[in-house]
């Protein structure tokens, strides 16, 4: 085998990313004599909001990555060259970009800016039954010699795909892997299933402060039909989630129409930063659901409850299904402050412990006793809520 050969082999093994392999393939090609001027590699993924990474390396620039969401550009793809390859059936296409054929597809206009004569393009299939979406990629390249790519580099291009895209596969499956268990289940659960914390009951005991939010009226409103119900969900749910992220918390779980999120305390994070950070996240999150709520004509009210604790994070379920959340009292008396905030006629509850470090003035709700909690706690609430 050849350097270049010897080398998609080691990427396929221990390379990190795209970006590279394609950059490293097209600068080594270009090395051996074939002078490129642009190389274009299209993955599809099952990632929710993007349905198409494309990567394009040229001479000046390097590698350019960019995500289309699933929403763009569809009318762009289907007057593509690989749209009418897909139409056609064809796997292999060979264009020069000047004279008959150069006004076929508005991408030969990109490729003659850059200087390049002729526009090489080929479809490689995965074909993985379990993964119908991952169908393959489509690669192009273009080159700046006058009559284009010779046959023998054409030869030369084709014999090198497969082992690229053997490579371009394992990077592919590795991002969705992480992707999917990002949108899922959440960064830092992700990234500890990624380590190997998959083991039922295995785990780790965490103090956070907590928050826990929930739409008011969401289950009458359900009850009527003819309501994209599925839709302002996803409004109303990205009101709580959203100021979460920002405020470096993590969302656990989505629990139909509420959010159970964590804001971990640790030696880069204190008790009063975790717990002010919550804080901020919950009247963030009023003021976004206020924004849906003017968007229809029957309001949703938002019922936040923070509170502050130990909890076990880890796996819990059955031997073939297991969920990665957090259990324990804290996560309870959270649940069950929430549920008061409609009799008390307030949006926000605190447990005494935040509100003994809020950043904002606060309000004694009295004593209340919680299901399932012999002692009474001490309620609080905003000043001005």
């Amino acid at each position: 085998m050849t350097n270049l050969e010897d080398w998609i082999i080691d990427q396929g093994l221990h390379g990190s990313d795209m970006s590279s392999l394609l950059s490293g393939f097209a600068e080594r090609l270009d090395a051996e004599g074939i002078p490129l001027v642009r190389a274009y590699i299209a993955l599809p993924t099952v990632n929710p909001t993007i349905r198409v990474y494309t990567h394009v390396w040229t001479r000046s620039a390097g590698t350019v990555v960019e995500g289309v969401s699933h929403e763009r550009n569809s009318e762009a793809f289907e007057v593509s060259p690989f749209a009418y390859m897909m139409r056609t059936e064809q796997e292999n296409c060979h264009w020069h970009v000047h004279g008959p054929d150069g006004d076929r597809f508005s991408i030969f206009e990109d490729i003659r800016r850059l200087g390049g004569t002729d526009y090489l393009a080929r479809l490689i299939s995965f074909g993985n039954t379990s993964a119908p979406d991952l169908r393959g990629f489509g690669a192009s390249f273009s080159s700046s010699r006058p009559e284009g790519l010779r046959p023998e580099e054409v030869a030369r291009i084709d014999r090198l795909l497969p082992l690229l895209g053997l490579a371009a596969y394992r990077m592919t499956l590795f991002d969705l892997t992480v992707a999917m268990l990002d949108t899922y289940v959440g960064l830092s659960a992700g990234r500890r299933v990624l380590r190997g914390e998959i083991r039922r009951g295995s785990g780790t005991t965490l103090t956070a402060a907590l928050l826990f939010a929930d739409l008011r009226g969401f289950t009458a409103l359900a009850d009527r039909s003819g309501m994209d119900l599925i839709g302002r969900l996803d409004q109303h749910l990205e009101a709580m989630a959203k100021p979460v992220e920002e405020q470096c918390g993590e969302v656990l779980k989505f629990m139909g129409d509420g959010v159970l999120a964590a804001f971990p305390i640790s030696e880069h994070r204190s008790f009063e930063e975790a717990c002010a950070a919550a804080i901020r996240a919950a009247q963030m999150a009023l003021e976004r659901n206020e924004a849906v709520n003017r968007q229809y004509e029957t309001p949703l009210s938002l019922d936040i409850a923070l509170h502050c604790g130990d909890v076990f994070y880890g796996n819990i379920g059955a031997a073939g299904r297991l969920d990665f959340t957090v259990i324990g009292p804290a996560v309870n008396e959270a649940s069950r402050m929430e549920a008061l905030c409609s009799a008390l006629d307030c949006s926000v509850i605190l447990s005494d412990r935040v509100a003994s470090v809020s950043p904002v003035p606060v309000r004694s709700l009295g004593s209340h006793r919680l299901r399932g909690i012999a002692a009474e706690r001490e309620l609080f609430t905003f000043t001005a809520g």
